[in-house]
Parts: C-alpha cells; sequence; structure tokens
C-alpha cells in the first residue's frame, strides 16, 4: 500500500536499523502482489525470460503490457496483472511467489522504494497493514538490501542507466518512435534484436570480432552487452561500436 499525504514519511539509510520479515503465515501475506503496478527493468525481463524458459518476444507477449512514457518518450513495460477480480501477480501462488529467486527489482525492494537522485529509502507500506514490521528480526538496512539483491544494481541495468546517462529529461524528449523502438529492442527484447543482428545488414557496419558474432547465438549476456553498446551509439556516443573501414570507404 502506498502512504498517502495524511501519511508520515519514514526514511532510512543503509546504516540504520531495518526489522521487516515476509513469511508464510503472516495476515497479509501476498497481499502486496495484487492489484499493483509491478514496473520491470531489462534485467527483470532478462531473468524472467530465462527463468521462463521463453524467448524475450514471447515473455513480453504473453506477460506484459507496453507503453511509451509521456514524459520522456522512453518505452516502459509493465508486468500483466491476472484478469481476475483482485488483478494479483500472474506468478503468486498460496505459497508465494513461484519465481522468487528471479522476481522483479520494485519486488525485491518491497516494502522500499529509492530515491535515486538523494539516496535514500523511504518504506512506502503502511505498517498497520504490513506485519511484516511486527516481525523480531533486525538487521542493518544495508545487510537487509544485499540478501534481497538490490544492494548492487546489475550489469544489464547498469549498463542501460549509462547509455541514457547523456540524455537530460524533458529536454532530450525522444519524439522518434524509430529511436523508442530501438530503445526498447535493446533493453528488453534481446532475442528480436539478435535476429536484428543477424538479418540486416548490422555485421556489414560495425566491425564485430568473428568470436563475439559466434559468442551472441547462443550467449544472451555477450548478446545484452553488445545491445547496449548499440544503443549507446545510437544515442550519440559514436565511440560505443567500431564501424567498419568499408563504411568511410567512399568512391570517389
Amino acid at each position: 500500500m502506498v502512504l498517502t499525504n495524511e501519511q508520515p514519511r519514514t526514511i532510512i539509510t543503509p546504516s540504520d536499523k531495518f526489522r521487516f520479515t515476509c513469511r508464510p503465515g503472516l495476515k497479509c501475506f501476498n497481499s502486496c502482489c495484487r492489484n499493483v503496478n509491478i514496473f520491470l527493468t531489462p534485467a527483470d525481463v532478462f531473468r524472467m525470460k530465462r527463468r521462463l524458459n521463453m524467448t524475450s518476444t514471447e515473455f513480453l507477449e504473453k506477460h506484459t503490457l507496453q507503453f511509451v512514457a509521456p514524459n520522456t518518450g522512453l518505452p516502459v513495460v509493465l508486468l500483466k496483472m491476472r484478469d481476475d477480480a483482485e488483478k494479483s501477480c500472474p506468478f503468486v501462488t498460496p505459497e508465494g511467489c513461484s519465481i522468487y529467486s528471479d522476481r522483479p527489482w520494485s519486488c525485491r525492494l518491497y516494502p522500499l522504494s529509492y530515491n535515486n537522485d538523494e539516496d535514500y529509502y523511504e518504506i512506502i507500506a503502511d505498517p498497520a497493514v504490513c506485519l511484516g514490521f511486527n516481525e523480531a528480526k533486525e538487521c542493518f538496512l544495508e545487510d537487509w538490501l544485499a540478501d534481497q539483491g538490490v544492494l548492487f544494481q546489475r550489469e544489464i541495468d547498469r549498463l542501460f542507466n549509462d547509455a541514457l546517462a547523456r540524455l537530460e529529461f524533458p529536454r532530450d524528449k525522444i519524439t522518434n518512435p524509430k529511436i523508442t523502438r530501438m530503445i526498447y529492442l535493446a533493453a528488453y527484447d534481446l532475442d528480436a534484436f539478435r535476429r536484428f543482428v543477424f538479418e540486416s545488414r548490422f555485421l556489414q557496419i560495425f566491425d564485430i570480432s568473428p568470436g563475439l558474432v559466434e559468442r551472441i547465438k547462443t550467449n544472451d549476456e555477450e548478446l545484452a552487452r553488445l545491445a547496449l553498446q548499440w544503443l549507446r551509439f545510437g544515442l550519440a556516443d559514436k565511440n560505443a561500436l567500431p564501424l567498419r573501414d568499408e563504411i568511410f570507404n567512399v568512391p570517389t
């Protein structure tokens, strides 16, 4: 539950003590997995599609909704909830999350949100409703974040943010739908990007080593790095990927 304006804000830092445990048996267990917007990062899509043994294209078509953020022009991917009265997450079961070790970043962070600009965390769950705050276990927030897997940004998300670092919104709002599509392809739909690499003039334009070309046929991590280098190139960092010499050999 998101705090209303009438509820006091609770700000905490990694060096603060934090008492919270979510577990089966609590009356509120699984309630936070219903009627909620779960925005997926590129790393979330990467891990979830592998966990479900699906291509990224299949996963995105079956389990997500996509739209363009009006203030930035960036593609946004939202987890599709079940079409039932509770609008529950498709991966939640009575025993908890069925993909728990590969759950999205926002699920790992709950009951907190993170203010990236000012580097602090805020409790966004109502302690009167979320009974995990009444559990006895207490630790430093930094240790809890490490245990949840959110203390350090995952590589794909870091590379994605690095690719966008030169943009300042709303000044650099993306208005070209082809650029929006490029970002979506590189960040979220890696299997479609693989097809693009091998079925377009990509390898005739960019000087990609034969070894890397061979590896990206099956190695998703290598493919993701290449995709995000391509994105950086497309967003004005022309040193991100080398061009083939032939591109410059224009006949006179």
